[in-house]
């Protein structure tokens, strides 16, 4: 028992000792970075004019009236909100296929993971690549007979429905891989059940499939959600927050403010409020999880 008593305080300091570098890490480049955004906030520095002012709550009190700051709030919603439904249904009809309706096309799997692990500025380029009127196959194609397809990249809602398309192809295996793991835990026996009354494929989805489903549709999409405010790499190959302001959602915003504009201390300000919208609804996800895994 002695030997034992005096081994413990030993692995307890390799232990510490292992953990050291990652905790050195998180500080150097999370909490570090994290606390200079926030007194950064509160300041009024300038890349151009320097410490213009002490600490001073007029970045806050500024976004309540900037305009460009209101629609890039809602950019970013409607980017985010199409982006999740599109991902969504995606990546569920694709497993709910592959699991349920053709089984055996489960080797391909594979296949359809291989967008999520493709950079976004790649994606970005391929997709800007295809949305080019005059670089896409595609255009190519229709013009050979005679069918001009509209560029989608010169127009609001055309800009818009160009990067959800490119964040869906991108992001939807990640929706198709947890919605595939939730399937693994229906029993088959439901659906055989379900078969000898006389049900069909569609009517088992819908009626059996899609109602088990319903937990983890909820916190895929709240997950999907978070992920999809940082829409940054794909604005800023494919559209350049344009065209005008059509595509500017808050992260592009505040990259503009900080390094465009120089406005360092309120473009903090602008990724404050987003830190705080990513902790509100991290914190809602983090409830509803509790919830569905109490029910």
């Amino acid at each position: 028992m002695n030997q034992i008593s005096g081994v413990q305080p030993v692995l307890q300091r390799s232990y510490r000792l292992m953990l050291l570098p990652a905790v050195i890490a998180v500080l150097v480049f999370a909490v570090l970075p994290l606390v200079g955004m926030f007194v950064l906030s509160f300041t009024g520095f300038d890349l151009v004019k320097g410490w213009d002012t002490g600490f001073t709550f007029d970045n806050f009190t500024k976004l309540a009236s900037d305009k460009r700051f209101i629609n890039s709030v809602w950019v970013m919603l409607a980017l985010s909100v199409f982006g999740v439904i599109a991902q969504v249904i995606a990546g569920t009809l694709i497993a709910v296929g592959l699991e349920k309706i053709i089984p055996r096309w489960r080797h391909v799997r594979g296949f359809f993971v291989v967008p999520f692990v493709v950079p976004h500025v790649a994606v970005a380029l391929v997709w800007l690549s295809l949305f080019t009127p005059t670089l896409s196959p595609i255009n190519a194609f229709f013009d050979l007979f005679g069918i001009t397809i509209p560029a989608f990249l010169t127009t609001r809602w055309g800009a818009i429905s160009a990067i959800v398309i490119a964040d869906t192809w991108a992001s939807f295996p990640f929706v198709m891989l947890l919605i595939l793991a939730a399937l693994q835990g229906i029993s088959t026996d439901l659906d055989e059940a379900a078969s000898i009354d006389g049900a069909t494929k569609m009517q088992v989805f819908w009626r059996i499939t899609l109602p088990l489903l319903k937990p983890a549709l909820l916190m895929v999409a709240l997950f999907r959600f978070i992920e999809t405010i940082k829409h940054f790499p794909l604005i800023y190959v494919m559209t350049n927050g344009g065209p005008g302001r059509a595509t500017q959602a808050t992260n592009y915003y505040a990259f503009i403010q900080t390094f465009q504009n120089s406005k360092v201390s309120y473009g903090a300000a602008i990724a404050v409020f987003l830190f705080i919208f990513a902790a509100i609804i991290s914190f809602w996800v983090a409830r509803m999880n509790a919830r569905l895994s109490d029910a």
